[in-house]
């Protein structure tokens, strides 16, 4: 009978050290094989040409380094985004995202199939979650975004599909691998992690001294409007959200980013400005305004003379303020609008 491949990818370097050595051979192989499989991207064990043909055969019988394949890249005329529809073994699929922008190329990760949060105002709550990825899935989508852009990518963004902080340590071990030396070698402070207000995670995320960039959902500067729109308020409120975040702030020393979609008549007026800048003001922060990306039915993107009124409001408080208007929504690409319309095909 056949036994079941062990799938590399899935594996720390320090994990595939101890593999390496459980077959017999020195750490230093194991070494060889994370940088074959994440710095080079290789598809085969054949090409890993400085690892001995016994061991390779082994590998070839014993492992396997297929998580995913690309099923589909769509292309933005207009903004040269490229949206990823990555099949996974189980039939499962996942969004990735790639945003060249004149200064940087950014990789949005999803982090699982779906989401159980059910922001309203998001396509990606309204699936469901079906299951996290694991480390090497969330990894993967960047090797396959790699051979694809023509540029050098330079900033990765945990802000896909799913709540990265509800898969937390295998979204922490995928971002290990993509700061590795052997690895991908992206610096730390070039990953961001983002999360809708998991305030025991934050506070772990804190703790743990991890060096890679917090960007917290905030979406509204009350409680009713929050819960209203994201239902995880009901659990942490806002006043809980801010404890953690200053916690974070205060033992990492690293700025946070508060992250606020802008929506028309929910959370846009003058007076959700000023409580936003006064909820600001309490944490060493950024600002990132993104006007809406229309998904949801009840939802719209206020207008940009509004959109000017809230900002001016902003203005004098004790930290940034950016704007980001989202890459790709011409091809459902843009911040809120993953959603996979195929959800299992049958492996």
């Amino acid at each position: 009978m056949d036994t079941e491949k062990t799938l590399l990818k899935n594996f720390s370097q320090a994990e595939l050290e101890n593999f390496a050595q459980s077959k017999g051979h020195k750490a230093f192989r194991g070494r060889q094989l994370f940088q074959w499989i994440w710095e080079k991207g290789v598809d085969s064990f054949s090409e890993m040409s400085n690892l001995s043909k016994p061991f390779i055969e082994k590998l070839e019988l014993t492992c396997n380094l297929e998580l995913s394949t690309v099923h589909q890249v769509q292309t933005s005329e207009t903004q040269g985004t490229s949206k990823f529809l990555i099949r996974l073994n189980d039939g499962r699929f996942v969004e990735t995202v790639l945003i060249p922008e004149s200064r940087r190329v950014t990789v949005c990760l999803s982090s699982q199939v779906g989401c159980a949060l059910d922001c309203d105002f998001c396509a990606t709550g309204k699936m469901g979650l079906k299951r996290n990825l694991t480390s090497g899935e969330i990894a993967d989508q960047l090797l396959h975004v790699r051979r694809f852009s023509e540029r050098l990518i330079t900033n990765i963004v945990f802000m896909g599909m799913g709540e990265p902080f509800h898969n937390y340590d295998q979204v922490i071990k995928a971002a290990n691998i993509l700061n590795a030396d052997s690895g991908f070698a992206h610096g730390a402070r070039k990953i961001t992690i983002s999360t809708s207000g998991l305030v025991p995670q934050i506070r772990r995320f804190a703790d743990e001294g991890h060096r890679f960039k917090l960007a917290v959902s905030l979406n509204a500067s009350e409680d009713q409007s929050r819960t209203q729109i994201m239902p995880i308020n009901k659990k942490w409120d806002i006043a809980e959200l801010v404890k953690a975040c200053k916690h974070y702030t205060e033992t990492s020393k690293n700025m946070l980013t508060f992250e606020y979609v802008l929506m028309q008549g929910i959370n846009d007026s003058s007076g959700d400005a000023r409580r936003l800048k006064k909820i600001a003001n309490q944490v060493f922060c950024k600002v990132n305004v993104i006007p809406y990306n229309e998904v949801a039915e009840g939802y719209q993107r206020p207008s940009k003379k509004r959109i000017t009124t809230f900002l001016d409001a902003l203005e004098g408080g004790r930290f940034g303020v950016t704007v980001r208007w989202s890459q790709g929504d011409d091809i459902d690409a843009a911040c809120g609008q993953l959603s996979t319309a195929v959800q299992v095909e049958e492996a």
